[in-house]
């Protein structure tokens, strides 16, 4: 039996698919199979109202889609569904910080880069207009801040490229494995500027990334 997905603007409170009135508010009556697919996974296009819709699974994803003013399809077997009453109840004007914008020089090397090197995933790679593109990565989708990787568009964006904290660590990518971690990323030529370091809040080292941004990597204590 075909599962029911349910398509529509993302609420702006994400608990809130059902409205005070009993009516779903994603209500679109347009099948998910029925829209045009996009070579970004989980994305499909609407011809109707000319706008990519966005499959999401939980309460983070559909809260992004939100701040976003996306529309967004969930079926009613996702993890949303399952356990949006415990998360809403327990956090329901949570905030967080969604996504950081990251300067790169080209789109396709750092989607490399960052999906090879460092084994993120690739969450969108939807056009945006000319010679532009909505590019996003993270370490795992859900979990925590992703990456918005932007294409510098003039001299000064070109400048900053690399420099984004002024020559101090910017990012902090945690992981369970340090060494595992440690090791694939110098197989793939990421440059680590020293050997690990066992500091009181974990296991460190800094290294930089394909535009020279710092980073740490650091298994917590």
């Amino acid at each position: 039996m075909k599962k029911r997905v349910r398509i529509g603007r993302a609420p702006a409170i994400p608990g809130e698919v059902e409205r005070a009135d009993g009516q779903a508010s994603l209500s679109c009556p347009k099948p998910w199979d029925a829209l045009e697919e996009s070579s970004t996974p989980g994305v499909r296009y609407c011809a109707d109202c000319r706008k990519n819709v966005f499959e999401v699974d939980n309460v983070e994803q559909m809260h992004e889609a939100a701040e976003q003013d996306r529309c967004v399809a969930i079926a009613s077997d996702s993890s949303y569904f399952k356990d949006r009453s415990g998360a809403m109840t327990s956090t329901p004007h949570a905030r967080r910080l969604a996504t950081v914008t990251l300067l790169v020089r080209d789109y396709d090397e750092a989607i490399r880069f960052f999906t090879e090197a460092l084994r993120f995933e690739l969450l969108e790679d939807t056009p945006r207009g000319p010679g532009k593109r909505w590019v996003v990565v993270a370490p795992s989708r859900g979990a925590g801040a992703a990456l918005l990787l932007a294409k510098a568009a003039d001299d000064e964006q070109q400048a900053a490229v690399g420099n984004q904290a002024g020559g101090r660590v910017f990012l902090f990518l945690h992981t369970q494995d340090f060494a595992a971690d440690h090791a694939h990323m110098k197989a793939h030529g990421v440059r680590f500027l020293e050997e690990p370091r066992h500091e009181p809040h974990g296991t460190v080292a800094v290294f930089q990334d394909l535009c020279s941004n710092k980073w740490d990597l650091l298994q917590p204590a």
